[in-house]
């Protein structure tokens, strides 16, 4: 929450609402949270506790599988949500034979055991879909450390300017560049912006490996880095030598990100030449010279930039020099020669990198794919006693799911006690136990069955 409030305007609220939390709100905009040591050891300490209670459930989920435990009592049975019993005319043994055959025919594995004069069965299917529960809780761990690795390795620039005609390396150790082949917008007949297109070319280490062409909704990706289109503006083509020639600077600077001091409707703009410890600023024409006319006090013309150079480092301190370019006139200034060769316009890009998302994407098959489990194969199972005690040559038969406030598993043993109906030739009385007993017949045994 944190994290996503900074982006927000909600600090700043909170610091006009109470001043006194003004030094408090600056910090929240300049923490960057999710790319922060204590994110990442959150994350890391849910990791840890996720794995350690999987590991803690694994035992007793492989015994569920592979040894489950095969005797019951009456009283599960009889205290169970729904239940069956019925007197056959049959003995123990043909009718435990007629017993796993129907329920093998519904794919239940059968397990049986003898207790004095009762056989108890334990019957299951689907019990391999009880190991869906581990690729989901790794998804959840997987989800974490694709955080983890996100929030180390990954970056987001959200203001990634690329002038026409200009390539600009993206940083960050990913060794990506990019050049904007053209760029290209539309109006509307009020004057507000259509759409607007970067037609882009990405490098890799030099070598071209993608072109796209981008708008508002439709980014470019390359492996985990994505370009966004956000915004766009003006941009000023320079080009600057020394008095001997020598190109010192030939590329277009991007005016609006900074405004004249003295005009705030003067786009400006700013090179340095560390090679000169120097540094231009580049002030172009007033935007909208009805707004405050008196603060234009350069009257540029279209055509016309105006350039102040100040020096750098040991030079910081000296005396400014500036002068009025015209387009395509190259002038000498404080020792270079300084050309504005045309006017031109960038694109304004945000760039993100999350190397966590092939983590991100392994986690989603993971999770759906032990969700698809777990719900369309649920591990359905069914305790029975089946008793020879009264009669010689009669079997009472008592069987119970353990579907507990499960519909779907109660809906399924009311099937399996039909199909037991129509195999045995006896009619089985199913209880259902809501706030009191219910008792009710099931449907009639089929003769024809």
């Amino acid at each position: 929450l944190i994290g996503t409030l900074r982006g927000s305007s909600v600090p700043r609220w909170i610091a006009d609402a109470i001043p006194a939390t003004e030094g408090i709100v600056d910090r929240w905009y300049g923490w960057d949270v999710f790319h922060s040591m204590p994110f990442m050891l959150i994350l890391a300490i849910l990791t840890i506790a996720i794995t350690v209670c999987t590991l803690n459930r694994a035992p007793g989920i492989w015994r569920t599988i592979n040894e489950p435990t095969i005797s019951t009592t009456r009283g599960f049975i009889r205290n169970a949500d729904v239940s069956a019993n019925a007197t056959i005319a049959q003995p123990v043994e043909s009718s435990l034979d007629a017993f796993t055959t129907s329920l093998k025919k519904k794919r239940y594995r059968v397990l049986s055991e003898e207790h004095g004069d009762a056989v108890h069965v334990y019957a299951d299917k689907n019990r391999w879909a009880k190991l869906a529960t581990f690729p989901f809780h790794l998804a959840l761990i997987l989800i974490l450390i694709g955080g983890i690795v996100g929030a180390r390795y990954g970056f987001k620039e959200n203001e990634f300017i690329i002038p026409e005609g200009s390539v600009r390396d993206v940083g960050h150790g990913t060794g990506l560049s990019v050049k904007l082949d053209q760029f290209s917008d539309s109006w509307r007949e009020d004057g507000t912006a259509a759409s607007y297109r970067s037609d882009l070319v990405l490098y890799e280490n030099g070598e071209e490996v993608k072109r796209d062409s981008i708008t508002v909704n439709n980014p470019m990706s390359y492996g985990t880095t994505t370009f966004y289109q956000t915004s766009y503006g003006q941009a000023a083509q320079m080009r600057i030598t020394d008095l001997d020639g020598n190109v010192l600077y030939e590329d277009a600077t991007e005016l609006g990100i900074y405004r004249s001091s003295t005009n705030p409707d003067a786009p400006a703009g700013i090179i340095t030449l560390p090679q000169s410890n120097l540094r231009l600023n580049v002030i172009a024409p007033d935007e909208d010279r009805a707004n405050a006319p008196m603060l234009d006090t350069l009257n540029l013309e279209s055509g016309q930039m105006y350039v102040q150079i100040r020096g750098t480092g040991p030079d910081a301190g000296a005396e400014m020099q500036d002068a009025v370019l015209v387009q395509g006139v190259p002038q000498e200034i404080n020792g270079i020669v300084v050309e504005f060769q045309r006017e031109t316009r960038f694109t304004l890009l945000q760039v993100a990198s999350n190397p966590g998302i092939p983590i991100f994407w392994a986690a989603s098959f993971l999770l759906v794919g032990g969700l698809f489990a777990t719900f369309y194969f649920p591990h359905r199972r069914i305790r029975a006693i089946l008793d020879r005690s009264g009669e010689p040559g009669v079997t009472q038969i008592a069987l119970a799911p353990l579907a507990k406030r499960d519909w779907s598993g109660q809906k399924d043993f009311r099937g399996v006690v039909e199909d037991l109906q129509r195999r045995l030739q006896t009619d089985f009385v199913v209880n259902e136990r809501a706030s009191t007993y219910l008792e009710r017949p099931a449907k009639p045994a089929s003769n024809s069955a």
